[in-house]
Order: C-alpha cells, then sequence, then structure tokens
C-alpha cells in the first residue's frame, strides 16, 4: 500500500491530497493508507466544503474510501508523529511510504527536514536527495547543510551517494540512459584555475565509470550542463541543493516528486513546501501531489504487484 503521512496541519497537505483524491480513480483510493489525526483532517475537509464523512479506520469524500490510522498522542508534533508510525508500517515491507510536506521545526531538535532524520535513523549517511519529473531527474549530492561545508565532502560520499542512486534507480527499473555531474566551482574549475575542489568529483566519476556500465560524464559546468541533457532519462547530478534545485523548479514548478534513494522501502512527497499563507483558502495547486501520487502508484505496482482486489501481492 502507499502509506501517506499528514505532514503539517496546517500547511497545503491535506488539502492537495483531498483534491488529488477527488479527481483520481477508485484504484488510487484502494491503494492508500492515510496516517494521521482526524480532527486535522476534518479541518482541511472543512475548508474544501465537500460532503465528507470520517469512520473508525477510514475517511470518505465523493463516493471514495480511503483506509485510516488515527493517531491519538503527539510526540514531538502531528506531522513526526504520524512520519514515525508511517516508517513503522513500511518497515514490515510490501509499502512504499508518501510524505505530505511539514517544515523543519516539526523535527527533534537537530534536524532540518526528512531526509535528514531518516539518515540519522537507518544510519545511511550515503542516502541520496532525488527529485524526478515528467522531463527532468535530478540528484543531489549534498542538501540542507551550509555551502560553506560543500568543498568539505570527500571523494568517498560523492561516490557513495551516485552509486546507491544508481542501484536503486536499477533496482525500481526507473530508466536512466546517462548520468551528468556538475561541478563544484564555477565552470568545473576552470581546470583548476577557480579551486581544485572538482578533482574529487573527478576521480569518483572514473571510478564509477569502471564499475557501471551507464555512461557517466563530468564535471560539467553547473550553469550550463542541462545544455547537454539529450533525453528525459538523463540523470544530472549536482553538488549542493538550490546548484540543483533552482534549474529543477524553474523547468518544472511545483510538479515533480521528492525521492529518498537507499531506504528499504521507497519514500515520495511532493516537492513543494507548506505554503503556510495558503492554508485554509482553497487555493492551493493539487497537481504535484497528484503527480506524486501517481508515481507512487506505479512504483508500489512495480516492486510489489497488485492482485484482483488491488491489494500487495508480497507480505
Amino acid at each position: 500500500m502507499i502509506i501517506v503521512t499528514q505532514g503539517h496541519q496546517q500547511g497545503i497537505g491535506l488539502e492537495v491530497l483531498l483534491k488529488s483524491i477527488l479527481v483520481s480513480d477508485d484504484k488510487l483510493a484502494h491503494s492508500l493508507l492515510f496516517i494521521g489525526y482526524s480532527h486535522s483532517l476534518e479541518t482541511s475537509l472543512k475548508h474544501l466544503q465537500i460532503p465528507y464523512q470520517i469512520n473508525e479506520d477510514s475517511f470518505e469524500i465523493a463516493h471514495r474510501k480511503v483506509k485510516a490510522r488515527w493517531l491519538k498522542v503527539v510526540n514531538v508534533s502531528e506531522s513526526f508523529s504520524s512520519l514515525l508510525e508511517g516508517m513503522k508500517i513500511c518497515e514490515e515491507g510490501g509499502h512504499l511510504l508518501l510524505t505530505l510536506p511539514t517544515s523543519k521545526d516539526q523535527f527533534p531538535a537537530g534536524f532540518s527536514g526528512h531526509t535528514e532524520y531518516f539518515r540519522h535513523h537507518y544510519r545511511l549517511p550515503e542516502m541520496g536527495m532525488f527529485f524526478l519529473s515528467p522531463d527532468l531527474k535530478v540528484l543531489l549530492l549534498s542538501d540542507h547543510i551550509p555551502l560553506r561545508e560543500v568543498p568539505l565532502l570527500t571523494e568517498q560520499i560523492f561516490m557513495e551517494r551516485i552509486d546507491l542512486a544508481l542501484k536503486t534507480l536499477l533496482q525500481w527499473r526507473w530508466p536512466v540512459e546517462r548520468v551528468l555531474v556538475a561541478g563544484i566551482n564555477p565552470h568545473a574549475g576552470e581546470g583548476g584555475l577557480i579551486g581544485d575542489e572538482d578533482n574529487k568529483l573527478k576521480h569518483a566519476i572514473k571510478k564509477l565509470s569502471a564499475k557501471h556500465t551507464i555512461s557517466l560524464a563530468g564535471p560539467y559546468p553547473g550553469d550550463t550542463m542541462q545544455l547537454e541533457q539529450k533525453s528525459s532519462n538523463d540523470l544530472l547530478i549536482y553538488p549542493y541543493h538550490d546548484q540543483g534545485l533552482g534549474i529543477f523548479k524553474s523547468l518544472q514548478g511545483f510538479v515533480g516528486a521528492n525521492v529518498t534513494l537507499g531506504l528499504k522501502y521507497p519514500r515520495l512527497s511532493p516537492d513543494h513546501g507548506t505554503s503556510f499563507s495558503l492554508f485554509g483558502k482553497n487555493k492551493a495547486d493539487y497537481r504535484g501531489c497528484a503527480y506524486v501520487l501517481r508515481q507512487a502508484l506505479k512504483l508500489s505496482e512495480s516492486l510489489y504487484g497488485r492482485n484482483s482486489r488491488n491489494q500487495s501481492t508480497h507480505s
């Protein structure tokens, strides 16, 4: 099943989820298990001004029934509590995790988001932050760290994160034709004229090329590497957060999925945030969430299979 965790109760996550369910078919609704708090979901339902019914183990909208596990106790925050429950279910196997947007202050002190918490909890420092859209695939080699720390990343870290990403995408049967890697410095260092940090990437690419049959190339200047892309199945890799996401969101808007690579189960999320200013106004654009749900359903069926009742065929 697709395990959906609530996210921030005063963000747009619940609104875009509900709107996505309304425009989808019964197949998607039957594949979901929502983890969260009934009072928070009901608040968003009232804002949408649509008929609904909340049951002991489900909720219903537009004649579509979605299974639910209602939480009572709050640990740190509602979104973090629902995340912990969702992780526990996914660890049993045969499930996919879809997290709705929350804010960094909803995590325990010391964690700045889902990815950082996953790395700590599962002890997987090489885990990658990957972004998927209809036309673009982007992997970040670092995410929520200060820019001053990016040059401190080692050749080993670069190798481990690229290697794990490629193995995961291959396991999921998500096609990758070529891998393009951007440099750290402007103009990829200009052959050492603008710093030597890019040598670490060159060495990592050389070693990974000997290990994988897929074509890996770079480092390219970060400002022009996207022009090297020949196919939507090319994977573009950027050393730091805004270097890759600036391009991704400029080209794709918010129709994209944030995907965690390296967990024992897939985890996806809409690539936008909470948009607190839109909460309760029934104005949030649901298309990004609908895209993520479609990708989650496809991936779940590919990995776990479905029987005639749309249930996982694997335990």
